[in-house]
């Protein structure tokens, strides 16, 4: 019938061989694609890739990122397949894998709420019952709520509780060598990285146009020969695992509680909410290098690399965007919310830069 949305399975061929299987749409574009691998437990640590789309009859094709699918080529016919296929690195996306892999390494990125327990609640008891050849007859409630019965403490029982971290890593920092000297950055490098592991092993590690590997770095003076032939990966993330085992368990065990998670929780919040409530006593404030860069580094709303968006400019081509049928309704929204809140989050860091005298 006309309007619905027909999928067809693609396979996925990553890095290291393995296949993943994508249900995709003619209409949907690449970077659909690649926020679907975003996600992928599989692949969420991979983001600097070229993407090619091998079809029934042998041809290959390069995607473009904002390419439909079905542009490019016709994946009804069936037999067609994708590949990742690394790309080289620059300074935006060398910092943008930085950026992610800190992401990745910490479950404060679940955004747990009450109604998500409930709905993971309800279906526990529900597959629980079903095994006992029961029904469900009603919706579970949270234990221990008390409005009515304890009046003073029933803010606090408003506050979800927060997923215990699983540490993976003592530090991960830009290393004070940056920036790297021009006879350097000639041969490719890009960043440093400063890594202490869980066993309190120190490493200096060199983000290039073709990946990370651990340099022979020890003291105050750039050393940049490899330290060992193995200590190399073209991810951050196998790298650590190469050089620390506990990482290596820490990740996994990150990776299986997101995946335990409610659905709604592992979605981006591009508009996050602002809470009038904060818990008391207050939390302590322990030493945070990330946040600590990130906070020295706030661009108040502009690009910290490239030239400075155009909002309206942005906002009209995506009303602009033709919505006859349900599938470029959905790529329409889905534009306009990113557009919308993109603006938002520069508009409140700027908000935040005028009100400290920055701007």
């Amino acid at each position: 019938r006309q309007g619905e949305l027909h999928l067809y399975p693609v396979s996925v061929k990553t890095f290291g061989g393995d296949k993943l299987e994508l249900q995709l749409n003619p209409g949907d574009s690449v970077m659909d694609v690649r926020q679907f691998l975003l996600d992928a437990p599989e692949t969420c640590f991979f983001t600097c890739y070229d993407l090619l789309l091998h079809t029934k009859d042998g041809a290959v094709h390069s995607l473009e990122d904002y390419n439909e699918i079905s542009e490019v080529a016709d994946i009804t016919t069936g037999d067609c397949s994708l590949e990742m296929v690394s790309a080289y690195y620059d300074d935006r996306s060398v910092r943008f894998h930085v950026h992610r892999t800190r992401e990745l390494l910490s479950v404060s990125t679940l955004h747990a709420s009450h109604s998500t327990s409930l709905a993971l609640e309800h279906e526990r008891l529900r597959s629980t019952s079903e095994t006992k050849q029961d029904s469900v007859k009603a919706v579970p409630e949270m234990e221990g709520f008390g409005f009515m019965e304890d009046v003073t403490s029933c803010f606090s029982k408003l506050f979800p509780s927060s997923p215990k971290e699983i540490k993976c890593v003592e530090s991960l920092v830009f290393s004070s060598l940056n920036p790297p000297p021009t006879h350097r950055r000639l041969v490719g490098d890009l960043i440093y990285l400063d890594v202490i592991t869980l066993e309190g092993s120190n490493f200096c590690v060199s983000g290039t146009t073709q990946g990370f590997y651990v340099n022979s770095t020890a003291g105050n003076c750039l050393d940049p020969k490899p330290a060992k032939s193995s200590f190399e990966a073209t991810t951050l993330i196998g790298l650590m695992q190469k050089i620390s085992p506990k990482f290596k368990k820490a990740f996994k065990e990150i990776l299986e509680q997101k995946a335990s998670a409610h659905p709604f929780e592992n979605v981006q919040a591009f508009l996050p909410p602002n809470s009038w409530l904060a818990p008391y006593p207050p939390p302590g404030h322990r030493r945070d290098a990330t946040r600590a860069e990130n906070a020295i580094t706030l661009t108040y709303g502009s690009e910290l690399i490239g030239m400075q968006r155009d909002w309206n400019e942005e906002l009209q081509s995506c009303r602009e965007f033709p919505h006859t049928t349900p599938q470029e309704r959905i790529l329409r929204n889905r534009a306009l919310y990113k557009v919308t809140s993109d603006f938002v989050e520069a508009a409140m860091n700027g908000a935040v830069g005028v009100i400290n005298k920055c701007i």
